[in-house]
């Protein structure tokens, strides 16, 4: 084995695989409307992203960011937090981009002076205290970004930055990651000044996209009522049986390593179409190999290393950081695999009288990210394979 040859697979929160299997429709349709959106000073439809942890929602939210800065288009990712409010956030990384477009020549200080004058108003009400230099003086834009009404600041400032993008032949691309963890009333904002943008006549060339949890959707409806129709939504899943090859398969052999036909079944089978755990099962049986081919044993012995690292990282590190009374209902959830769970099932197995004995535990389940709410009376983890990690626990 050549000393030379760099292990292709990439587990962790975010990174992008070498092989993006079953998501190559999604990026190039996507790239094909940020193209669009350029060429025609025009924005579109604001994407939603929604699916269980490690499917690969912030993967595919990256990988857009990277189709935008290939075709010169400005991106901002911010990361929602219940502890921080949106609008400080979207500040911190607007003022990046900003000032990264502004530091080229003395001619697109000009170009782009309406709309860092509109940022300075929208910056001063939301984080005043905050320290946005642009290495040249920026008054603020009276009248505009400023009613310290967030939807109406933060439509006209995406407008006004705009208006600028497409002067400058260019686009902006919005994306905020983890988004039902955003407060409700920042949801309401943002769903507001989306829909205000939308309605114009000719819509400024900024693009958003959201991804969480799969709850998102119905986070976002019960923020505004017309986010239904607002954005366009796509939700993730676990890969199908030839995704998951091509994921396994492509990037070994781009290193000229084959699979054998039982060790690609064996590992194939092992990771359900897991995205996460196709990275981790790659890695280790990767790691383990001893020639430029993978046999049976190879990928036995990778695959439990690879649960090893997994149950650690993942799994136990969530099961140690919820009570007795949540563990408690969790393993009753086990019962139901990887399903959704009744929450009148739940009752019965923990011998409780009615459903409300169990309404505070699965509030702060739902809130730690643990579970989540499917549909009314039924709840489910957030994280696929966490029924099994529960039954080994247990065992």
């Amino acid at each position: 084995m050549s000393t030379r040859q760099q292990n292709p697979f990439k587990p962790g929160a975010g990174r992008v695989p070498p092989e993006l299997a079953g998501r190559s429709a999604l990026v190039r349709e996507f790239s094909e409307m940020l193209y669009s959106m350029r060429e025609s000073g025009e924005g579109d439809r604001p994407w939603i992203l929604s699916g269980l942890r490690g499917v690969g929602k912030t993967v595919l939210l990256n990988q857009f960011g990277r189709e935008a800065e290939e075709l010169k288009i400005m991106f901002v990712k911010v990361e929602a937090s219940s502890e921080r409010s949106l609008a400080t956030s979207l500040a911190k990384e607007l003022h990046i981009a900003l000032r990264r477009v502004t530091s080229l020549t003395e001619r697109t200080h000009e170009a782009w002076a309406l709309a860092l004058a509109t940022f300075r108003s929208f910056q001063l009400r939301v984080d005043p205290t905050g320290n946005y230099s642009f290495g040249f003086d920026v008054q603020p834009r009276g009248g505009a970004a400023d009613s310290g009404d967030l939807a109406v600041d933060l439509a006209e400032l995406l407008h006004s930055i705009g208006e600028s993008a497409r002067e400058a032949n260019t686009a902006l691309l919005v994306g905020v990651d983890e988004l039902q963890e955003a407060a409700a009333a920042d949801l309401k904002s943002l769903n507001t000044a989306l829909h205000s943008l939308g309605q114009s006549s000719w819509p400024v060339p900024v693009l958003f996209v959201g991804a969480g949890l799969p709850s998102l959707p119905t986070v976002l409806a019960d923020a505004t009522s017309y986010a239904e129709r607002l954005f366009d939504y796509r939700q993730l899943g676990l890969l199908d049986e030839s995704a998951t090859i091509d994921a396994l398969v492509n990037p070994a052999r781009a290193q000229s390593v084959e699979w054998d036909v039982l060790a690609l079944q064996k590992t194939v089978e092992a990771t359900g179409g897991y995205p996460y755990f196709i990275q981790a099962c790659g890695k280790h049986v990767w790691t383990v190999r001893a020639q430029n081919n993978i046999s049976l044993d190879d990928a036995v012995t990778g695959v439990e290393r690879a649960r090893e690292e997994v149950d650690q990282g993942l799994y136990q590190s969530r099961w140690d950081r919820v009570t007795p009374a949540q563990r408690a209902f969790m393993t009753a959830m086990a019962q139901d695999a990887d399903s959704f769970s009744l929450i009148g099932d739940l009752v019965e197995r923990l011998r409780k009288a009615r459903t409300s004995d169990l309404s505070v535990v699965r509030r702060e389940l739902i809130r730690s990210g643990h579970i989540y709410a499917p549909d009314r009376g039924f709840v489910a983890f957030t994280v696929p394979g966490m029924a099994d990690f529960i039954h080994r626990h247990r065992e």
